[in-house]
């Protein structure tokens, strides 16, 4: 619609104010479907997160795992302090 004229349609012809309306309809269109593909992108965001969040779950239970191991170790340092003549026990009680 041309500026100035405000919401008065005297003097307008029917088919103008058709292709007035068909241009806002498909500009509406438009909107939707930017509405939907940014829907599908936040769904693939999250899902990436999600899977990124099993990964630092495989890092904690490695970080789980280490630390077992070094309390096993130093287990096995201080029976060696305790008996230093016998230093092959640690590995024979695997």
């Amino acid at each position: 619609m041309e500026e100035g004229r405000g919401d008065n349609f005297y003097g307008v012809s029917t088919n103008r104010l058709k292709m007035e309306l068909l241009k806002e309809i498909h500009l509406k269109d438009i909107v939707q479907l930017s509405m939907l593909e940014i829907r599908h992108k936040i769904a693939e965001l999250e899902a990436k997160l999600n899977t990124d969040d099993e990964g630092g779950e495989w890092k904690g239970r490695y970080e789980t795992q280490l630390e077992k191991q070094i309390v096993s170790l130093e287990e096995k340092m201080e029976k060696i302090h305790r008996n230093p003549s016998d230093r092959l026990s640690s590995i024979r009680s695997v």
